[in-house]
């Protein structure tokens, strides 16, 4: 497991032991992926309404997943603009300044889950697909490993002593 820059100073992706791209890039290729949505979907179809076509949501999910690229992309190239204005903590409820702060960032069905180094610097740990009828993610297989991976990640981050950004740069260098 290793710590990626993507495109931006200050965001990052995990590349996890035996896979070929950055969980950033793994994610943009299998949401641009017709042939994955559509599998995805027929997996999942007890999670879509009824009253919705498919096909649509391949269309929105690849949609979604440029929409995010392109944020992204933006919010790093302005100095006005924040990775925080993107990443949100991962549970409602969380109010408070917390080190290592599980986070995710959304578009309509996409989310994209990092951990918060300080703000404005995140490490991107994995995302998933999270349909209209799902709410939880310990509801389903798959949103489940994404809360595993993204404690795994967060005890990584813990175990190699880094808890803000001065940690986390000197873990860089270093590595």
């Amino acid at each position: 497991m290793k710590i990626v820059n993507i495109f931006a100073y200050r965001l990052f992706a995990f590349q996890y032991d035996g896979e070929e791209d950055n969980e950033y890039d793994r994610l943009l290729n299998l949401w641009t992926d017709t042939e994955y949505i559509r599998g995805f979907l027929i997996e999942n179809e007890a999670d879509i309404p009824t009253n919705r076509n498919k096909r649509q949501f391949v269309e929105y999910i690849r949609e979604d997943a440029i929409h995010i690229d392109e944020q992204l992309i933006k919010i790093t190239e302005s100095d006005d603009e924040s990775l925080s204005n993107f990443f949100r903590p991962l549970h409602n409820s969380e109010f408070q300044l917390k080190v290592l702060s599980l986070q995710k960032g959304r578009q309509h069905s996409l989310r994209l889950y990092a951990v918060k180094i300080e703000e404005g610097t995140f490490v991107i740990t994995g995302g998933a697909i999270k349909l209209p009828l799902h709410h939880l993610m310990e509801d389903r297989a798959h949103t489940r490993e994404e809360l595993n991976k993204l404690n795994r990640a967060k005890d990584y981050l813990k175990n190699n002593d880094i808890f803000d950004e001065d940690s986390f740069f000197e873990f860089l260098n270093e590595d």
